[in-house]
């Protein structure tokens, strides 16, 4: 049997020799498994790139959400438009004759506000709007007009036999309305804030 002493000075045998190349990968053996290494590599580019895809279009649903309601908050013609919604809602609290209020100016300021309204949910329901954003910001509201307008949306829908009036609308009230854990979700983030006044000067 033939024995040499390698580098390290131990004693190297054949037997040896074949367990250390064996232990190791040959020039061939990495030749075959390259292919799977450029998949991994392929895959994990692929990931980081529809990560960073998503990312951008949550930021881009966000900042949709906040343009929106900042040209609502902004805009003149819209301020007026609600108020203008605002006076008509007082009128129809009180209404008794759907079909009456119809034909009067109040009901094409209710109507134009709806249309608003109707574009934040279709919005949301398309994933153009952040649909947080909007619920924290717009949630009583929107259950409040909803409330306000009930009445005048069902009558809309049974005086045109169209039940696609403000669908997408009465579809984010339902769901608002009905899912309180949206709230513990989206709206109770962050430490619960002190009962009473407002603190002006920090904790002793």
């Amino acid at each position: 049997m033939t024995k040499a002493l390698g580098s390290s000075g131990v004693t190297v045998t054949p037997e040896t020799r074949a367990v250390s190349l064996g232990d190791s990968l040959t020039l061939e053996e990495l030749v075959k498994i390259a292919p799977i290494g450029t998949v991994i590599v392929a895959l994990s580019a692929l990931g980081v790139a529809t990560w960073s895809l998503l990312a951008q279009k949550g930021v881009a649903r966000r900042r949709a959400a906040i343009d929106f309601f900042l040209k609502t908050e902004m805009d003149e013609k819209l301020l007026i438009a609600y108020d203008k919604y605002r006076s008509a809602i007082d009128a129809l609290r009180n209404v008794t004759d759907l079909d009456a209020f119809c034909k009067t100016d109040d009901y094409h300021h209710v109507r134009s506000y709806l249309n608003v309204l109707e574009l934040m949910a279709v919005g949301i329901e398309n994933s153009t709007f952040d649909e947080r954003i909007c619920y924290v910001y717009w949630k009583g509201f929107i259950l409040d007009a909803m409330r306000d307008t009930a009445k005048l949306i069902d009558h809309i829908r049974i005086r045109h036999n169209a039940d696609l009036y403000f669908r997408s609308f009465r579809r984010l009230h339902y769901r608002w309305m009905t899912n309180p854990e949206l709230a513990l979700r989206w709206q109770h983030r962050g430490p619960p804030l002190r009962r009473g006044p407002i603190p002006l000067t920090p904790p002793t």
